[in-house]
């Protein structure tokens, strides 16, 4: 009988472990995003974004890669703006522009 208990839990553990691993963004995976502008921090290059199917709330940053549509730089972006787009996360965990778009 404890052997038996052993093992399920052991297979519930790399079952759970699984599910875990599978849904986290790794560094370099590009993400798609969508959502509302918060507030636009020009100077250092940030946009605070909200989305409002998951209400999840996060910052990406504008760098000279970053390819914009719509807008020519961080500062012609305000509050309430919708835009799309997409992130990669950095091994710091920032989540950096690849390209957005003003809709």
């Amino acid at each position: 009988m404890y052997s038996i208990n052993r093992k399920f839990m052991g297979c519930l553990v790399l079952m759970v472990a699984f599910v875990f691993s599978s849904s986290l963004v790794w560094a370099g995976d590009a993400v798609s995003f969508s959502g509302t502008v918060k507030k636009v921090i020009a100077a250092k290059n940030k946009v605070a974004i909200k989305d409002p199917a998951t209400n999840k709330r996060f910052t990406v940053v504008v760098n000279d890669q970053s390819k914009l549509k719509g807008v020519s730089g961080v500062g012609d972006l305000k509050k309430g703006d919708a835009v799309t787009g997409q992130y990669l996360v950095t091994d710091k965990g920032l989540y950096v522009v690849t390209e957005m778009t003003k809709k």
